[in-house]
């Protein structure tokens, strides 16, 4: 089991309510917000996360601006990507972009709490072969 309290989201949306949502449904977690690309990227310049959740359109700096900045700066960071806009987000786009996972718009409280603790139990497991490497 993921050891919830000390795993460390960002949350990236341009919906004040989808990211007061988010910071409800994930409040096991140590949670940050950013209203917009820019500021997420402003926090992960002084910050790594465990896991970031961010939407893909947004005004100014988008979603895949996002990503991509988190896969240059931090990339243990894992990273699910939620969007409205499901036909512009292919299958093939979460390889290419290293994502754990994809979520359309709307999505279940069920669906999203799934999904995090999948992309941080695996998180878990990458860091635990490699200090098993490291000592061995």
């Amino acid at each position: 089991m993921v050891a919830t309290s000390e795993k460390e989201i960002l949350i990236v949306d341009d919906e004040e309510v989808m990211r007061e949502f988010l910071s409800e449904v994930l409040e096991d977690f140590q949670v940050e917000t950013a209203s917009d690309g820019n500021e997420a990227i402003s926090k992960m310049k002084s910050k790594s996360y465990d896991l970031i959740i961010t939407d893909m359109k947004m005004p100014g700096v988008s979603g895949e601006e996002v990503v991509q900045f988190a896969k240059k700066t931090c990339p243990d960071s894992k990273i699910i990507v939620i969007s409205g806009y499901s036909s512009l987000f292919s299958v093939g786009n979460t390889t290419r972009f290293g994502i754990s996972a994809f979520l359309s718009k709307p999505f279940t409280i069920k669906q999203i709490r799934s999904e995090v603790e999948k992309s941080l139990k695996s998180s878990d497991s990458e860091t635990d072969e490699n200090e098993a490497r490291n000592a061995g």
